[in-house]
């Protein structure tokens, strides 16, 4: 009975180190998730949602082009305003 009781002290460690590892992992792979890329409209002082699949990390920034095949960067909304940068996923 001893023997049973003292195995179940280590699994239980083991077990929570495989969970904690599993868990890190989804929290890195959730900050990648796509998210709405938005760009401030000059004439509204209002940010516009242009795409929604613009990325927080990455080398080449999200844009979207306007009817005068104007490129324009999108950003991330963050309460009113929109200004960090969103990357191409």
């Amino acid at each position: 009975m001893r023997k049973l009781k003292s195995l179940y002290l280590p699994a239980a460690i083991v077990l929570m180190g495989v969970g904690a590892a599993f868990a890190t992992n989804n929290a890195k792979s959730s900050d990648d998730a796509p998210e709405p890329g938005y760009l401030f409209d000059s004439s509204t002082s209002e940010c516009m949602e242009k795409r929604s699949d613009c990325s927080p990390t990455g080398t080449v920034f999200c844009t979207w082009e306007d009817a005068n095949n104007q490129s324009h960067s999108l950003s991330r909304l963050s309460g009113t305003s929109c200004i960090q940068p969103l990357y191409e996923p």
